[in-house]
Parts: C-alpha cells; structure tokens; sequence
C-alpha cells in the first residue's frame, strides 16, 4: 500500500485515504518525531495514518497496515 491509495478496515467502515506510512519520510525530522512518538504507541514502520469524511468533517487516525484491505479504484 501506498499514499494515496483508497482502504477499508477488514471489519468494514469508511473508505479511507492513506495520508502516509510511518517510517517512510526519514528527511523531514517533525514526521520522524511524531512517527518516534506512534511507535512509542505500539505503532511499527510501514504503519498509516488514513483520513476519510464523517459527513462534512475530516477525521484521521491511525492503523495497523494489517487491519486494512486495499479498495479498488
């Protein structure tokens, strides 16, 4: 999986957009401060951050890259 792409929790829910992978931008050093921060929450490298709309309202959140299945198109 990749930015960008389009998930859905294995249990079903919203369709989501990977916003991006923990671990992948090792350039930017406030990413990898917030991504040392979600590892220290039981995160892991390769890990993503999805955002999706509740109606009007952008929510995100975090996941494990094994709770998500990729969507087609």
């Amino acid at each position: 999986m990749e930015t960008g792409d389009i998930v859905q929790l294995r249990s079903g829910g919203p369709k989501m957009t990977i916003q991006r992978l923990i671990g992948m931008d090792k350039s930017n050093f406030g990413l990898k401060a917030a991504d040392e921060y979600l590892k220290m929450r039981g995160f892991a490298d390769g890990d993503v951050i999805c955002q999706w709309f509740e109606t009007d309202t952008l929510r995100d959140g975090t996941f494990k890259i094994s709770s998500l299945v990729k969507l087609d198109g």
